[in-house]
Formats: structure tokens, sequence, C-alpha cells
């Protein structure tokens, strides 16, 4: 008796749960335009296909400003290439000195960028590297513009709170 009402209690769990994903992704989609019948709009499927953790927030982060940051230091470092290349070529003292300059800034602005440690990771630092952030769930629905004939069906991947009643964005499913 005791497991039958462990399972009922997980599959009507999961159902509230789901009808929570339903209406929020509905209204994601639909809001400000045609009510959900009117564009004959239908949620074929829906799975959760996992969780965004504090860890995962900020390992994205960082990965992203040491791309970007890699970015700027090889534009820098090809700048110091071609100004070194017209150093090589200039005779003039003056000229000479000027390079001698712009070398040593960007050799210092080289340093200071591989050094640079990412600042937009402040609000993580009380919170626990397991908290959820958003639940991903995949959502496969349809839907049929009006004075169209066939519904269009489209796949996307929704970030949601964990609560299910905020979507913070969707990706294109893979």
């Amino acid at each position: 008796v005791l497991v039958f009402i462990a399972i009922l209690m997980v599959s009507c769990g999961s159902n509230s749960t789901t009808g929570t994903y339903e209406k929020t992704i509905t209204h994601y989609l639909l809001k400000g335009s045609d009510t959900k019948e009117n564009l004959n709009f239908k949620i074929l499927e829906l799975n959760e296909q996992g969780t965004v953790t504090v860890a995962d927030s900020i390992s994205y982060l960082t990965d992203e400003f040491r791309k970007d940051k890699q970015l700027i230091i090889s534009r820098i470092e090809l700048a110091l290439k071609m100004t070194k290349d017209l150093q090589a070529k200039e005779t003039t003292k003056h000229n000479h000195e000027k390079y001698i300059s712009d070398i040593a800034g960007m050799n210092k602005n080289i340093d200071s960028l591989k050094n640079l440690t990412p600042d937009n990771l402040r609000g993580y630092e009380n919170m626990n590297k397991d908290d959820v952030l958003a639940v991903i769930v995949r959502c496969h629905y349809s839907l049929q513009l009006p004075g169209t004939t066939s519904p269009v069906e489209e796949t996307f991947d929704f970030y949601i709170s964990p609560d299910g009643t905020k979507c913070y964005g969707k990706t294109r499913a893979k």
C-alpha cells in the first residue's frame, strides 16, 4: 500500500510540474499574439532535459570570458607584430622611439589581459554551487498560423525557473 501511495504521489507531482511547464511555455510563446485556439497551438511532447546549476553558470561565464579575452589578446598581438615589422623598416629616430613606446604599451596591455580574472561572477559569491537556477524542458509543439493550411511543428529547449513559473529563454533543440 505504501509503495502504491509513493508511486501515486510521484506521478501526481510530475503531472503538476508538467502542467506548470505547459502553462509557462504557452504564455512565453503566445504573449502578445493570437490566442492558443486561434493558432491551434498544441504541445505534443514535453520532457525535462536537465538543469542549470550555479556551477554550470559559473563555468559558462568563465569560458565566455576566456574566449572574449583571448580574442582581444590575439588582436593586440597582431597589432604588435605589425608594429614591430614597421619598426624594422623605419629609419628615423623619432619614429623609432614612437614604435618602441607603442610596443611597450601593447606588451603591457597583453600582460594585463592575461592576468585579468572574470568580474561577472559577483552574484554567485554566496550561492551553493549545486543550487538549480533553471530547468531545461524540451518541448515539441505545433501551431497553425491564420491563413495557412497545415500546422508547423517545432522543438525547442526552454530554460524555466525551478518553480516552473518563468521562462528565461529558449534555444532550438539539437
